[in-house]
């Protein structure tokens, strides 16, 4: 008995020894954004960090400032040969440890989208600490001028880089979503920014610059592909249904001329898509399903009649308008050769033995040969109010 106590005790000052290992928050640097960009030498890439400064986020300041007139964040650049050892160029020149696990965005510079952004995900894959649900997009010159933005309504650019993404105007895509595309061989899209000054500047007499979204970059084999702007990156994204995110507030305008003239806005409250393979004897034919439920935001008709009166001729043509972007969209995708709905792993759950003979130039079939059809049913959930 008088042993068991001993053990019980030593067992409760064991408890009472402090943490060998901790480290102080005020020892830690958190990387909120990475910027990642070409090197001015060939064979080199340079690796941007932004952190939050803790003594300058104080409640009450307006959105990028802090106290007197610094800002509410710093931007530490180094250029290597390897995006690790860029990053240990800066920690040597930090007081601070950094910690990557509070990771919210990456951008990569349009440069080294075209040279290849595999050494990046290589990376990533092997860093345990970074979240995989990190938001990844792409800037359209060098991806360090991005921070630069005014975060008028937050205090830090990459929360607005990561609310822009949050709100699905066109592609949510993170870190897992390329890794595991990657990984498949298949393709992927992102948000490519659109960046610029504005015309006015700010309270200091400094330029104000603003950030925004202007198409999406498509990937194949970790590599660029091409880019499309707003109105086809915004079918692209419907079209993709989970692989983009989720499409918020589409809105699609068209006019008629038949039985009278014509014109509606519509905005859609919810839409979805989904997409199947079937075996033809000419071979497979993927097709894109959309769904969704709309109101009705303008109308004007020649003819003076209500919008409940032409729903079934609102209807055909919102779904002709939609099919019609959908398809363009599409084709500008097969062209580039970048397999962004993955339909080859879509062959080869459904049809294993023919995609084993279309594997090895699945790209090439993909770009020339694949053939891919676009439907959808829609609902007009919402008229309007009419007086």
């Amino acid at each position: 008995m008088k042993t068991l106590k001993l053990f019980l005790v030593f067992a409760l000052l064991v408890n009472l020894t402090g943490c060998w290992s901790k480290i102080e928050l005020d020892e830690l640097t958190f990387i909120y954004g990475m910027f990642i960009d070409a090197g001015e030498e060939p064979g080199t890439v340079e690796v941007s960090i932004s952190s939050p400064l803790p003594n300058r986020l104080m409640s009450g300041t307006q959105g990028g400032s802090g106290a007197g007139d610094g800002l509410a964040y710093s931007m530490v650049s180094k250029t290597s040969t390897t995006i690790p050892d860029a990053v240990i160029l800066i920690q040597k020149d930090l007081s601070r440890r950094l910690e990557i696990s509070h990771l919210k965005i990456v951008v990569v510079g349009k440069e080294y989208a075209k040279q290849g952004i595999g050494e990046m995900l290589e990376w990533f894959k092997r860093q345990p600490e970074i979240p995989l649900g990190t938001y990844i997009m792409a800037a359209p010159g060098r991806a360090k001028e991005i921070p630069k933005l005014s975060p008028i309504f937050e205090q830090l650019p990459d929360q607005v880089l990561a609310n822009i993404v949050k709100e699905n105007i066109m592609y949510s895509t993170t870190i897992r979503d390329c890794v595991l595309a990657e990984a498949s061989h298949m393709g992927y899209a992102m948000n490519y920014l659109s960046f610029g000054s504005k015309d006015e500047t700010s309270e200091h007499g400094k330029p104000e610059y603003w950030a925004g979204v202007g198409g999406v970059m498509l990937f194949q084999d970790k590599k660029m592909k091409g880019i499309l702007k707003i109105k086809e990156g915004r079918s692209l994204a419907w079209a993709a249904g989970h692989f983009a995110g989720h499409n918020t507030l589409p809105v699609y305008s068209f006019v008629w001329e038949d039985d009278g003239k014509g014109a509606v806005s519509t905005i859609f409250l919810s839409n979805s898509a989904s997409t199947s393979v079937k075996m033809t004897p000419e071979g497979p034919v993927f097709h894109v399903k959309v769904k969704g439920r709309a109101g009705i935001t303008y109308f004007e008709d020649s003819e003076g009649r209500k919008a409940d009166q032409l729903s079934d001729l609102i209807i055909t043509k919102l779904q002709e308008e939609v099919v019609k972007e959908i398809s363009e969209s599409l084709e500008h995708v097969q062209k580039s050769g970048a397999d962004v709905l993955q339909l080859g792993m879509l062959m080869e759950w459904n049809y294993p033995s023919e995609w084993k003979r279309l594997r090895e130039h699945w790209e090439d079939y993909y770009s020339k040969e694949a053939r891919i059809k676009v439907t959808a049913n829609f609902k007009i959930a919402d008229f309007g109010s009419e007086k």
